[in-house]
C-alpha cells in the first residue's frame, strides 16, 4: 500500500465500485431467469441500468480517468496518445446523451458544462500551465462530473427502483438466491470498507505527517522551538514527494535564519568593539539576505569612515601638541636664562670683588706673584662653577631618551637645583620628606621637568600673592608598584571654580605675558601617557596639594 501513488489508489476504489454495480447487476439477471413472466420487466429495467452504465457512466469514469491521466502525465507525447483516447470518447459520449429525450434536456447541458471545462484543462496543459491543469482538474471538473453523475445515477436509480419491484416479486420466490446475493453483496461492501479504509488512513497519516511538520517548522519561525524535525512519511507516493521537497525548503530555510543570526552576533560584537573604541574589526560574515548584505556594507564602510576622521582629528591634536610643546619650549627657554641669571649673579659679584680687590692691592704697591695666583685660582674657581652649571641645564633639559632606572630623590632635587637660586632670592623655603628613596624604571628628564613645573607654579604663586614666611613641602613615598611624590605649598589654595580645569592646554590665571598655561596640561600627559600614572590637585588646609603617582616599572 506504501509503494503505490495515489492515484492508483483511487484506480482502485474505482475498480471496487465497478465490480459492486457488476455483481449487482450479474444477480440482477439471475433473479429475473427464475420468472419468466418478471424477466421482460426486470430485462428491460436491466438493459436501461446497463445502458445507462455501459454507455454513459462506464464512458464518462473513462473520461474522468483519461483526464487525470493527461494532466499527470510526465511529458508531451504521452499527453497526444491520451488525448486521442479522450477526444473519441467524448464523441462517442456526445452520441449517447444526444440519444436523451427531452426531458433530459438538463443532464445534456450538464454533460456540456463538463466538456467545456475539459477543454479547459487540455487548453491550459497545451500553453504549459501544469498547475492550472491540475488546480481545475482536482475543484471545478471533479465538481462538474459529480453533478453530472448524480443526475446519471439518479436516472439509474430509478430504472434500479423498477427493476427492484420486480425484483421483490422474484425474490418471494427465490428466497436461496437471495440470501447468496445477501452474502456476496455484504462480502463484496465489507472488502470495499476494508480496502477503502486502509487507502483513506494512508492519505489521512500522510497529510498529518506533513500537517505537524509544518507545523513545527512556523512554530520554530515563532522562536517556539529551537529545531525542526523531518516529515517522516513512510509511503512512496506524492505526499512522499512533497514531503521531501518541504523537508529541503525548510533545510533551506533553517541555514539561512542561522546564517542571519551568525551574522547580527557578529554585527553586535563589531559595535560593541566600537562601543568601547575599538574600530579595528569588521562585520566578516555573510547571509543569503541581500539586505543583511547591504547592512554589512554600509556600516564597515561607516567604520572605515569614522575610523577616518578619528586618525584625522588625532593627526589634528598631535599637531596642535606640537605647537604646545614648541610654546612651552619657548616659555621654558625664558625661565631658564631667568634661573642661569640667578644662578650666575652671586659668582659674577664676587669675581667682580676679585677684580676690584686685585686693583687696590696694585694702587698700593702690595700685588705679588703669590697674591695673583692666589686671586686667579679663586676666580677660576667661580668661572668653573658657572660652566657647571650650564652644563647642569644642558643635561635637565636634553630631550627624552630611552628608559632608565633612576631615584625618584635625585630627579626632585635636579629640578629643585634649577629653580634654588630663584627660591631662595624670594625667601622661599623648600622642605624635602624623604623615609625612603624609590628607583623606578622611566624616563628621567620628562619626570624632572614635571616635578620642575609644580615647583615652578608653587614659586610662582607664593610670589603673586605675597605670602608670608613662604615654603614648599615635597614628601616622597614608596608603595608596592607606585612610587608616589606629593607637592604642597601654603599660598591658599586653588580656587574651588577653576581647580578642575588647571589641567586644560592654555587655562592660566596669570596674564599671557607671565605665562602660557600648558605647563601642567604638558605635566599631566608626560604622566599619563609616557609613565601610565596620573597627577592630581586638592586642596588643603592653607594651600594646594598636588600628587604623582607613576607605576615603578613603566610599560611601553
Amino acid at each position: 500500500m506504501n509503494n503505490i501513488n495515489i492515484k492508483y489508489k483511487l484506480g482502485i476504489l474505482f475498480l471496487i465500485l465497478c465490480l459492486s454495480i457488476g455483481t449487482l447487476a450479474y444477480k440482477s439477471i439471475n433473479i429475473s431467469e427464475q420468472n419468466k413472466e418478471i424477466l421482460k420487466e426486470v430485462h428491460s429495467s436491466s438493459q436501461e441500468v446497463l445502458e445507462l452504465q455501459n454507455n454513459k457512466i462506464t464512458p464518462l469514469y473513462k473520461v474522468r480517468e483519461l483526464t487525470q491521466s493527461l494532466v499527470m502525465a510526465p511529458n508531451k507525447t504521452l499527453r497526444i496518445d491520451i488525448e486521442n483516447n479522450l477526444n473519441e470518447l467524448i464523441k462517442a459520449l456526445d452520441v449517447e446523451f444526444e440519444l436523451f429525450s427531452k426531458d433530459k434536456k438538463t443532464i445534456v447541458e450538464m454533460w456540456s458544462s463538463y466538456k467545456i471545462l475539459i477543454q479547459e484543462i487540455k487548453n491550459d496543459l497545451n500553453e504549459g500551465f501544469e498547475e492550472a491543469a491540475y488546480i481545475n482538474e482536482t475543484t471545478s471538473s471533479r465538481q462538474q462530473f459529480n453533478i453530472l453523475l448524480k443526475a446519471l445515477l439518479d436516472i439509474q436509480t430509478n430504472s434500479l427502483n423498477n427493476s427492484t419491484l420486480a425484483y421483490n416479486n422474484a425474490v418471494i420466490q427465490t428466497k436461496t438466491i437471495k440470501i447468496g446475493t445477501l452474502t456476496s453483496i455484504i462480502f463484496i461492501l465489507l472488502i470495499s470498507t476494508i480496502i477503502g479504509w486502509l487507502i483513506s488512513n494512508n492519505i489521512v497519516t500522510s497529510i498529518y505527517a506533513v500537517q505537524n511538520g509544518l507545523k513545527d517548522f512556523f512554530d520554530y519561525l515563532n522562536h517556539k522551538k529551537k529545531s525542526v524535525k523531518k516529515i517522516e512519511i513512510k509511503s512512496k507516493d506524492e505526499f512522499h514527494q512533497m514531503a521531501t521537497i518541504i523537508n529541503q525548503n525548510v533545510s533551506i530555510t533553517q541555514n539561512n535564519i542561522e546564517q542571519n543570526i551568525e551574522f547580527i552576533k557578529n554585527a553586535t560584537k563589531v559595535l560593541e568593539n566600537i562601543e568601547q573604541g575599538n574600530l579595528g574589526t569588521r562585520i566578516s560574515k555573510d547571509t543569503n539576505n541581500e539586505a543583511l548584505n547591504e547592512l554589512k556594507i554600509v556600516i564597515n564602510n561607516m567604520i572605515d569612515n569614522l575610523e577616518f576622521k578619528i586618525q584625522e582629528e588625532i593627526n589634528k591634536r598631535l599637531e596642535q601638541e606640537q605647537i604646545l610643546i614648541q610654546q612651552s619650549k619657548l616659555a621654558s627657554m625664558g625661565e631658564m636664562i631667568g634661573n642661569i641669571a640667578h644662578q650666575w649673579r652671586q659668582p659674577l659679584a664676587q669675581i667682580s670683588a676679585i677684580h676690584m680687590n686685585m686693583k687696590v692691592t696694585y694702587d698700593f704697591d702690595k700685588f705679588t706673584k703669590e697674591y695673583m695666583e692666589s686671586k686667579i685660582k679663586e676666580a677660576n674657581k667661580l668661572t668653573a662653577y658657572m660652566s657647571q652649571t650650564i652644563s647642569d641645564f644642558q643635561n635637565f633639559f636634553k630631550p627624552q631618551g630611552e628608559k632608565e632606572v633612576f631615584s625618584i630623590e635625585k630627579a626632585c632635587r635636579d629640578a629643585y637645583f634649577i629653580l634654588e637660586s630663584s627660591l631662595k632670592a624670594h625667601g622661599i623655603k623648600v622642605i624635602f620628606h624623604i623615609t625612603q628613596d624609590v628607583t623606578i624604571n622611566g624616563y628621567k628628564t620628562e619626570y624632572s621637568q614635571v616635578i620642575l613645573n609644580l615647583l615652578s607654579n608653587a614659586k610662582d604663586i607664593l610670589i603673586e600673592r605675597q605670602i608670608k614666611n613662604p615654603k614648599i613641602e615635597l614628601e616622597i613615598k614608596d608603595g608596592n608598584h607606585f612610587a608616589l611624590v606629593k607637592i604642597k605649598d601654603n599660598a591658599g589654595g586653588v580656587d574651588t571654580s577653576i581647580i578642575d580645569k588647571i589641567f586644560e592646554p592654555y587655562f592660566t590665571t596669570r596674564h599671557q605675558t607671565q605665562g602660557t598655561g600648558i605647563g601642567l596640561y604638558m605635566s599631566k600627559n608626560i604622566i599619563e601617557r609616557n609613565m601610565h600614572g596620573y597627577i592630581n590637585v586638592v586642596n588643603v588646609e592653607d594651600g594646594a596639594l598636588f600628587t604623582v603617582k607613576v607605576d615603578k616599572e613603566i610599560k611601553n
